[in-house]
């Protein structure tokens, strides 16, 4: 095999793993929606609507969808910016805006045709089924800001300052919640260094 052909042949390989590894990533968000849409967390008949209900819907499942990766170790693959309203996955809105197949939802949830671990149901169902819009959007914007910052205070100021139109004692209550609940992992403003550094 010459190696104009080898290269080739690699590169096809490389293509054909990352086509089977989305696809891998699809189904299992088509479970993870299922099981959204059967517990009453996201109505996927109204993901695509043009208003308020639609918009609602859309922003809880871009929400659901980072905290299960982020803080439940649930890897679907999508990656996060940070959005007016926290965490915002452009690939995730691409998949519910044009691959959504809602029939084959429909589907899997009469037939009972998607599976997730129990365990991970049962936490994230503990964690997350009564949490108002308001405290998803704060909840994953604290989460998300502990990767930019090591100690507490640091995260607070900053998500105080993003999320200007939200109370700080309700920023506090949220982070307290996920402090709680052992889904962020921070600095508690003691450094070691500064510590020995007294002596």
């Amino acid at each position: 095999m010459n190696r104009a052909v080898k290269a080739d042949h690699c590169v096809n390989i490389s293509v054909l793993r990352i086509i089977l590894i989305k696809q891998i990533m699809s189904t299992k968000l088509q479970d993870f929606m299922c099981f959204l849409h059967e517990n009453k967390l996201v109505d996927i008949h109204s993901v695509r609507r043009k208003d308020e209900v639609g918009s609602i819907n859309r922003l809880k499942l871009q929400k659901y969808v980072y905290l299960a990766q982020s803080c439940l170790n649930n890897d679907f693959g999508y990656e996060f910016n940070m959005y007016n309203n926290g965490p915002y996955s452009p690939e995730l809105a691409n998949y519910y805006y044009e691959k959504l197949d809602i029939n084959a939802i429909e589907s899997d949830i009469m037939n009972k045709n998607w599976k997730l671990d129990a365990g991970f149901i049962k936490r994230f169902l503990d964690l997350f089924k009564n949490k108002e819009l308001d405290w998803l959007v704060v909840a994953s914007t604290l989460v998300d800001n502990t990767n930019y910052f090591e100690e507490e205070q640091e995260i607070l100021n900053k998500v105080y300052a993003m999320k200007s139109d939200y109370s700080k004692s309700y920023i506090d209550d949220v982070w307290n919640d996920l402090k709680d609940y052992a889904l962020v992992k921070y600095e508690s403003g003691l450094k070691l260094n500064s510590l020995l550094s007294a002596f």
